[in-house]
């Protein structure tokens, strides 16, 4: 029974004081200074709230140049994700190393403009001899298949009855 009032009084308290997301609500009216406590010297700068991260421009894994973008939208102020695929998260521990990645530049698989390496002419031979003996018995099987149709035709025109003086 203890332990639910608790539970319950914790709840209570975090709704009260917290935003939506959690965290402390701070409106101008609640900020309250507090000085000596954490060892900091007066006038010393602490480090400012992270404002914005920038992911470099990068080619991703099919080769496609993705130019460099801010990430300052909302809560998503750090450049997370693999050296291949980046985008804007909330987390500052997700955040990406940009210095390990080494896809800058533009990937040797996609220079073009070289001509293609020349291939061995005997190679090509042994292919052109199987080519052409494909073709000359296509071409022997073609012309047997017409020889055959002519003599049916040649046949058929033979055996018909001879019709004399036919007029109109």
């Amino acid at each position: 029974m203890r332990v639910t009032e608790l539970l319950l009084g914790y709840f209570l308290v975090k709704i009260m004081v917290c935003d939506a997301e959690g965290e402390p609500s701070r409106t101008g009216d609640e900020f309250m200074l507090v000085t000596g406590f954490n060892d900091s010297k007066e006038g010393e700068v602490t480090e400012s709230p992270h404002t914005e991260d920038k992911c470099r421009g990068y080619y991703d894994v099919m080769g496609q140049w993705d130019p460099p973008f801010v990430c300052q939208t909302g809560n998503y102020l750090y450049c997370c994700g693999t050296c291949g695929f980046r985008f804007c998260c909330a987390f500052k521990s997700s955040r990406l190393d940009q210095t390990t990645c080494k896809n800058y530049d533009t990937p040797p698989w996609m220079m073009t403009g070289r001509p293609p390496p020349k291939v061995d002419v005997a190679q090509e031979s042994s292919k052109d001899k199987t080519n052409l003996i494909v073709y000359v018995i296509c071409g022997v099987v073609a012309i047997l298949a017409l020889i055959g149709i002519f003599t049916k035709l040649g046949l058929e025109k033979s055996h018909r009855p001879h019709r004399e003086n036919m007029s109109r």
